[in-house]
């Protein structure tokens, strides 16, 4: 399976200050909104090859095969897609923000690959940020243990310090804002993974 993930699609603004012809101001109210609006037909353009996952201006695409043959079919026909999609809607694609990571097992054939589309490549990396998660092209979950975990480090140091002259009350709600939100996130995920004994067990 392969990610490729865009992020921060940018809608070239012609604009003064006095008005604005095309686009929202930027940290508008309604800014995010209506860029959910303008993109939502993407989806349908690129549902044949691959299964896209929107959220806000964080666009990612997952494609999936059975060989590499096949796979690198369908990511030249998503990317070709994707290109002509933002060409008639007007957005630019940020390049230095896109990505590719071949997600596989320890075993399976791994080659790193390039993808052009329009004169740009897209590099394959084997890790990269989603939602908030670490991921890496083997999930195994160790980038994202190792990102976690110096704050719940903290978060433990601040309980620990507060413990003498606090509420209970009020250490609740210290580790429930810097511990446990933290813990908590994506659990379901990375918790059953051999580096979560980082965690449990220290």
């Amino acid at each position: 399976m392969v990610k490729i993930t865009t992020q921060n699609l940018q809608h070239e603004l012609f604009c003064r200050w006095e008005t604005i012809k095309n686009g929202v101001p930027q940290g508008s109210i309604l800014g995010s909104l209506l860029f959910v609006i303008y993109v939502n037909d993407l989806p349908r353009s690129i549902n044949k090859y691959a299964s896209p996952v929107i959220y806000a201006d964080d666009t990612n695409v997952l494609v999936s095969a059975n060989n590499l043959k096949d796979l690198q079919t369908k990511i030249d026909s998503t990317l070709h897609y994707i290109s002509d999609w933002f060409l008639f809607n007007g957005l630019i694609l940020n390049m230095e923000k896109t990505n590719m990571v071949k997600f596989c097992t320890n075993h399976s054939l791994n080659n790193q690959q390039q993808c052009p589309t329009d004169n740009y490549l897209i590099n394959e990396v084997t890790n990269i940020r989603f939602l908030g998660s670490e991921l890496d092209n083997n999930m195994n979950w160790k980038n994202h243990v190792a990102k976690i975990l110096p704050k719940l480090i903290r978060a433990c140091y601040a309980v620990r310090a507060m413990y003498s002259f606090s509420s209970m009350n009020t250490l609740k709600m210290i580790y429930f804002a810097y511990f446990h939100s933290v813990i908590n996130y994506g659990i379901i995920f990375w918790g059953n993974s051999s580096e979560s004994n980082k965690i449990f067990l220290a």
